[in-house]
């Protein structure tokens, strides 16, 4: 069967050269993993059994203003060489090792496998880069296999450990057009200074930018399986972000971002989400302190997709490392975790929902596997899980999501019976009298957890460590409104709701909505696409750390 379907995609791919090239890169990819795969052996070692190469062309045009000036306009261009070196069989190798950590070593596991290789197409220099991390890949995996050996024989075999550790997965050939970027710089840096100039009539925001970008992405992945592909992708985006201060000095911060895949943003909408963020922060900033409570929540969308980001995300995606000890939903196939309306999938063959652009659109993965719609939750019972080349019990094939790890391309959430917003706000009072709560929260906007920072001290041999990185609360709220049981809203500062189990808070959604709205990820990039949802219980507290006194002279006019 798979030596059928190799002569059908070798078929296709000669109708498809007809209309795209192949590239002379990806031609000395395949020349260069020939030949390591023939002639690489170290005496008294083995052959690889696989290896794989993969480069990344990216060009990248950032316009950025602040203020109604330029603060960034340069375009760039890199290229990035990951490379997979393996040893051993498919049901063995050298991969999936413990981490360590060492300092004044040079651990080959700490050091990472991508590197960058020449933007000119000088064949003879890119195979010098290839030729040398090949070698050095190579000598990496049989020091691994040795000391994975070692770790094996130490500990007992358990049901992950007998699982194989790379999936054998049919060639696939796809010769797409190579892409470049072709925009009018020169307009667009005026549009972006218009836009962040919008800013400077609201002098309670003492930091804002408006950021254009287009990327243009060339892809190119051999293997020695027989995989060859080159694939070309165009993205653009806007990101707006805006910095405030409450009068004793907390600090508020507001994002939104657009995408879109033919650059065509829509101008009313992009200058209606400035005045918002620009007034909802001045109004925020002058709003009740929060206070600590724990009952019923309703998260409005597109801020349920940075929910679904937190709590059901983690627990889909498939890998020995996420199933160590029964974790996740390892033995949970089959059972409810959701409301009995409630339907997931993940579709990065989709390049928009409902008229809704979407960011996770791709044909292949990293691993050169094409891309696939994968059911996950169905009527509330989870069926499966995102996948990759690297099997799980139960799981023995990559379903197209070998993406930084395992990771989703679009994630949709649907449901069978949505309510309408009025309805999920009446259910939230309903909920609240039941709980003896005088009010319930409503969150309207919120920014990515990697907006926010957290700060962690460690001590190690004397040392003391500083580290700066996402928060790891659920959610980073903007809005929040609360709702009495007379339909009054009052807005709140400084909200923080915190993480609990996923499994436990994702046990809480108690309704959802119809109102669909898009929450966009960016590593790996991708799309949830979620409705307002009702949660019976979250806890909240007020945000503490970063309190600065205000500026002493007012904003300059």
């Amino acid at each position: 069967m798979k030596y059928l379907k190799a002569c059908i995609l070798a078929l296709a791919a000669a109708s498809i050269s007809q209309a795209a090239e192949e590239s002379i890169i990806l031609s000395a990819m395949k020349s260069e993993l020939d030949r390591s795969m023939k002639d690489l052996v170290m005496e008294g070692h083995e052959k690889p059994y696989f290896i794989s190469y993969r480069i990344t062309d990216q060009t990248t045009l950032p316009i950025q203003a602040s203020m109604g000036t330029l603060t960034e306009a340069d375009i760039s261009r890199s290229r990035r060489l990951a490379v997979d070196v393996r040893i051993g069989s498919y049901d063995l190798d050298n991969t999936g090792l413990s981490e360590t950590l060492s300092f004044g070593s040079d651990d080959y596991r700490l050091r990472s496998s991508i590197q960058m290789v020449p933007v000119d197409d000088d064949t003879a220099a890119l195979k010098h880069k290839l030729w040398l991390a090949t070698d050095y890949e190579y000598k990496k995996a049989v020091d691994d296999m040795a000391q994975k050996k070692k770790e094996l024989a130490l500990k007992p075999e358990d049901d992950e450990a007998k699982v194989a550790d790379f999936s054998s997965e049919d060639p696939e050939v796809y010769t797409g057009e190579e892409v470049s970027i072709s925009v009018d710089e020169e307009a667009w840096q005026d549009r972006i200074k218009r836009y962040s100039a919008m800013f400077v009539d609201y002098p309670d925001i003492t930091i804002s930018s408006v950021r254009y970008e287009a990327k243009a992405s060339n892809i190119y992945y051999v293997n020695s399986e027989g995989t060859r592909i080159q694939d070309g992708e165009i993205s653009y985006s806007i990101e707006l972000e805006a910095h405030a201060r409450s009068k004793d000095g907390m600090p508020l911060i507001d994002y939104k971002s657009f995408t879109s895949r033919d650059g065509i943003f829509d101008e009313g909408i992009v200058k209606n989400a400035i005045t918002e963020m620009a007034e909802g922060l001045v109004a925020i900033s002058r709003a009740d302190e929060s206070e600590s409570y724990v009952g019923p929540v309703l998260i409005a969308a597109p801020v349920s997709g940075t929910f679904i980001e937190k709590t059901l995300a983690p627990l889909i995606s498939a890998s020995k490392q996420s199933w160590e000890n029964d974790g996740a939903l390892k033995n949970k196939v089959g059972e409810r975790i959701l409301p009995s309306n409630i339907s997931v999938y993940d579709d990065p063959t989709i390049s928009s929902y409902k008229r809704l652009p979407l960011a996770g659109f791709y044909r292949f993965d990293a691993e050169g596997v094409p891309a696939q719609k994968v059911s996950l939750i169905t009527n509330g019972v989870l069926r499966g899980f995102l996948t990759s080349r690297s099997p799980v019990k139960g799981f023995s094939q990559s379903n197209g999501h070998g993406r930084s790890s395992v990771g989703i391309g679009n994630l949709i959430m649907e449901s069978s019976a949505p309510l309408s917003f009025a309805q999920l706000k009446s259910r939230l009072v309903s909920e609240c009298r039941k709980q003896a709560k005088s009010y319930g929260l409503l969150i309207t906007s919120a920014v990515p957890g990697d907006k926010k920072s957290s700060r962690k001290v460690y001590s190690l041999g004397g040392l003391t460590i500083i580290t700066m990185g996402a928060s790891e609360n659920l959610l980073e709220p903007v809005s929040v409104y609360k709702v009495y049981a007379d339909g009054r809203q009052e807005l709140l500062r400084g909200v923080e709701v915190l993480s609990s189990s996923p499994l436990a808070t994702l046990a809480k959604i108690i309704a959802v909505g119809a109102d669909h709205e898009v929450w966009n990820i960016s590593s790996p990039k991708g799309s949830i696409v979620a409705p307002s949802i009702l949660v019976s219980e979250l806890e909240v507290r007020k945000a503490t750390g970063g309190e600065q006194t205000l500026p002493i002279l007012p904003a300059p006019e």
